[in-house]
């Protein structure tokens, strides 16, 4: 385990990584040029400050948004994508599927990182937010949107499903799935107001300095609890999330307590003095 040392972000230039409080942390997208797309540098440059603070001794959660007042993300760098896609045009059908395959698996991997690792995220959305976006916020624990939010599941625009998890995640979390289905098949743009509709965020703020401010609120709110607690529960919900049954999610949970649960919990608990 590693503690926080805001020297080791400072290399992530598409990214701005502060301490809001000990054990809680902010990342923004910092790349105002391109509305925050994302080239494969960034992707990759994502999972790993995530995995960092996630190994960080002391972290319990962590808030994800912009610093960019136009948007979350427009999404994927299309230059990006269309260079990595046309190195592939002079090999064989099975280099091609090879390369592209294990690409889109990597990038799979780096987005899902929030959904993945044990400390929770709370994602705050502003402006636009296009293809990728909601990939990225899909995988977040708590959702949080400001009023100017535009929404799109782009891709079927750019001839392609969806890859990298919002028609995978998406599902299992919003409550109206005709609506989806709509919003995916056509790429239409839908907003804040829709995206309460469809259970896929949990609070609409006037703006983003509003919404930081909210953001930062809850997870203070969070923070001041127990560590064990606080990653337990995430893992429980996020068990279940990721198609977990209940009965398996019951075994699991009853391990972790049992082993959590010492002499001084118990003490405290009952008031018990030595």
């Amino acid at each position: 385990m590693s503690e926080f040392n805001l020297e080791d972000y400072k290399k992530y230039d598409k990214f701005i990584v502060s301490e809001v409080d000990e054990g809680f942390y902010h990342v923004q997208f910092n790349n105002p040029k391109s509305l925050n797309a994302f080239t494969e540098q960034v992707w990759r440059d994502y999972a790993e400050i995530l995995e960092k603070l996630d190994k960080c001794e002391e972290t319990s959660v962590i808030l994800i948004s912009s610093a960019v007042p136009k948007a979350f993300s427009s999404g994927l760098d299309l230059k990006d994508a269309i260079k990595t896609m046309s190195s592939t045009v002079l090999i064989s059908e099975k280099e091609r599927y090879d390369s592209l395959h294990k690409h889109i698996v990597d990038f799979q991997y780096c987005i899902a990182t929030p959904a993945r690792i044990r400390t929770p995220t709370i994602c705050l959305m502003n402006g636009i937010n296009y293809g990728l976006a909601l990939d990225i916020s899909s995988a977040c624990s708590i959702r949080v949107a400001t009023a100017d939010c535009k929404f799109s599941i782009r891709e079927i625009k750019i001839g392609i499903p969806a890859d990298i998890g919002s028609l995978q995640r998406m599902p299992t979390i919003i409550n109206n799935k005709s609506l989806m289905y709509q919003y995916a098949l056509t790429g239409g743009v839908f907003g804040a107001d829709e995206a309460t509709k469809l259970g896929f965020v949990s609070a609409v703020l006037p703006d983003l300095n509003a919404g930081v401010e909210y953001c930062k609120n809850l997870g203070e709110n969070i923070n001041q609890h127990q560590q064990w607690a606080i990653k337990g529960t995430k893992e429980s919900i996020q068990s279940i999330v990721d198609n977990g049954s209940p009965a398996e999610g019951l075994k699991n949970i009853a391990h972790y307590n049992a082993t959590h649960i010492d002499g001084r919990f118990i003490r405290a608990m009952s008031g018990i003095k030595l």
